[in-house]
This record gives C-alpha cells, sequence and structure tokens, in this order.
C-alpha cells in the first residue's frame, strides 16, 4: 500500500468514528466544542482538536476535505484550503484524491 493509499484508508477510518460522534451530538443538541481526532495521514497520530459539531458538519459535507492539527499536512497528498488557529481545513489532491473516489463514489 502506497503513502497516498494509507493516508486515504487512515483519514476515511477516523471520519467514520467522527461522523457517528457528530450525529449523535445533532441528535443531542450539543453546541459546545467536542474533541475530535486530527485527520492527518500519520496512523499513528492521537493528537485531538475542539471544534464544535456544527463547524466539523460544515467541513466534511465537502467528501474531499479534512481537518487536521496545523503542521500535520503533507503538500505531496494535500492543500490547505482554511487555516485557524486551531485547525486547519485540507482538500485531498491527486492520488490521495482518487483514492477516496475509489473507496467510496458517492
Amino acid at each position: 500500500m502506497d503513502s497516498a493509499e494509507a493516508a486515504a484508508r487512515n483519514e476515511e477510518v477516523f471520519r467514520s468514528v467522527k461522523e457517528r460522534i457528530d450525529e449523535a451530538a445533532v441528535r443531542h443538541h450539543v453546541e459546545t466544542p467536542l474533541p475530535f481526532h486530527c485527520e492527518c495521514c500519520d496512523a499513528s497520530c492521537v493528537e485531538k482538536l475542539m471544534v464544535s459539531p456544527r463547524e466539523y458538519q460544515r467541513v466534511v459535507n465537502e467528501r474531499f476535505r479534512f481537518m487536521l492539527i496545523p503542521g500535520h499536512e503533507d503538500a505531496a497528498l494535500e492543500l490547505v484550503v482554511e487555516r485557524n488557529a486551531e485547525y486547519y481545513v485540507v482538500e485531498k489532491i491527486g492520488e490521495a484524491r482518487d483514492e477516496i473516489e475509489r473507496d467510496d463514489p458517492r
């Protein structure tokens, strides 16, 4: 498995878990920030970022976008499209984007 494929798979696993957390937060009307795992391509990363369920939902509605800790981005796999103090939003490019498309052709 190459790095783009590994990165895409890792990020999709974390995304799936976080979506379930987000769905529960919305169901229970949670508005305060919750801890979400960094969605970077490092499978050993365990860092968390604090994000409101609404903000998380805004980002994940864009299929190829992920939230990660500043400094965890990989220019070979993603483009930073939004920066703030707590997290960056990246959009997958190239092979990483193609891998997401193959794994989940919506």
